[in-house]
């Protein structure tokens, strides 16, 4: 084998394993372009805040109210868990798909800020739902030391396709800013799609070997119809708070993810206005930052970072990225305070940190639940870290606005990137716990069966 087939080689095993099962290339694939057009939906909904703001001429309360909105969605997984659990994801990923993703695609019909941030609303609800869903058909398309790395894969897919329509986006709307109503219009589309590739990967599940007495794993709806549904979501509430109540260990992590999930949430009123007011970028520039420096550290980073979670296990992995994470928002304080001329290499430094972290955090993000959940189905746990980003989705941006309006877009950097730090710090402890008190693991089946 010559040198170039060597290096092509490893290069491919760096990102998609050898000794795939049929099966798993064909969770794959679908996998992979639910993945893509789940990017081209997100893309649009990158640009959201800054077209509220630039086009919309939406006030700083406008943006507040649309990223608390994001918080909402989140927090309506307590409302759905019961009737997720152990049951098909199908139904909720099209419901999702075509009431959530599709609403997006009506932002343009109107050019009242409100019934941008409704449609926009719509659009994050419906993503809520299918990120709770997908966990669960992703624990069950692949082999468990395929899944991080493949999971990866999927993530920088999507990035790529993000990328592509935030940078394009950003310079059709340079040329028209009038152009967003069609641009939504083709990512809620694209997003509707992607739901669609999604629930064809449930469709091409196999059945779910169990041991014996741990009862039946994702049965059938025993109480079929729309008041069966509702009567399971009643059980939500309870459910989620027993999770938290009885597994000490993922309800310890979950409170130094809190902290994280504050400082993130916090920033993304200030970042917009900071970018638009502050320092003047245009749209190609935002788009170029947003986009190319903020995602290509998805792209490239994210099947390592796969591996990397695999070996260290959620909370040491958790530690390492917040740190990284906190360069984000000290770069852009720097950004504010460095003459004009600096402005947009710092900017283009603080979102390649950003980009790199968040690859880290995306995968934290989606398959720690796996890991604490166990023999659980895991979009149970996955609720559970949903209703809490939806706490703070409520409360981090009104903490945000009351910072920017009270004090200044740097006050609330430097704010932000000390609570990185910290999430960082609290991991890190949690880690050298771990290690000396031995791994979780093993009582995490044990849990879920109580």
């Amino acid at each position: 084998m010559g040198l170039g087939n060597r290096i092509w080689r490893q290069a491919r095993l760096a990102v998609v394993p050898e000794g795939l099962l049929p099966q798993e290339r064909q969770q794959l694939r679908h996998h992979l372009g639910a993945a893509m057009m789940t990017g081209l939906f997100m893309g649009a909904l990158t640009l959201a805040d800054t077209v509220l703001a630039k086009t919309l001429h939406g006030s700083a309360l406008a943006v507040t109210v649309m990223t608390v909105l994001i918080g909402v969605s989140f927090l309506a997984s307590l409302f759905w868990a019961g009737a997720m659990r152990n049951r098909s994801k199908t139904p909720f990923i099209l419901a999702a798909g075509l009431l959530g993703r599709g609403g997006l695609a009506l932002a343009g019909l109107s050019t009242v800020p409100a019934w941008f941030i409704f449609t926009v609303g719509l659009g994050w609800m419906g993503q809520a739902m299918i990120i709770n869903a997908q966990v669960a058909i992703i624990q069950r398309s692949y082999r468990i030391d395929r899944r991080n790395q493949l999971f990866g894969v999927a993530v920088s897919a999507a990035t790529v396709m993000r990328l592509v329509a935030t940078v394009v986006a950003g310079r059709i709307l340079d040329l028209d800013e009038q152009a967003y109503g069609l641009i939504f219009a083709v990512a809620g589309l694209a997003g509707l799609f992607g739901a669609v590739l999604l629930a064809r990967m449930e469709a091409g599940l196999q059945p779910v070997p169990t041991p014996p007495g741990a009862g039946e794993l994702y049965q059938p709806l025993k109480e079929p119809g729309f008041a069966g549904g509702l009567r399971s979501m009643r059980q939500s509430v309870g459910l989620l708070l027993r999770i938290l109540r009885e597994d000490r260990i993922f309800r310890r992590f979950e409170i130094n993810f809190f902290i994280y999930g504050i400082a993130f949430l916090s920033l993304l009123p200030m970042v917009p206005l900071f970018l638009v007011h502050d320092l003047g970028l245009d749209y190609t520039r935002i788009g170029l930052a947003r986009g190319l420096m903020g995602q290509t550290g998805l792209i490239l980073f994210a099947p390592a970072l796969g591996r990397t979670l695999e070996r260290l296990k959620p909370v040491r992995f958790c530690a390492r990225i917040f740190s990284l994470l906190a360069l984000y928002p000290g770069l852009l304080l720097l950004a504010g305070l460095l003459p004009a001329a600096a402005h947009i290499v710092t900017v283009y430094a603080a979102f390649v940190c950003f980009g790199i972290a968040m690859a880290g955090v995306s995968i934290a993000w989606s398959l720690s639940s796996i890991h604490f959940a166990g023999s659980e189905d895991p979009s149970a746990y996955q609720s559970v870290h949903s209703v809490l980003v939806g706490v703070r989705g409520v409360v981090a941006p009104l903490l945000g606005y009351l910072v920017i309006s009270t004090t200044s877009t740097l006050h609330g950097f430097a704010l932000t990137a000390a609570l990185f730090l910290l999430s960082a710090l609290l991991m890190a402890r949690m880690a050298r716990e771990e290690a000396a008190d031995g791994p979780p693991e093993a009582s995490a089946d044990a849990r879920s069966r109580d």
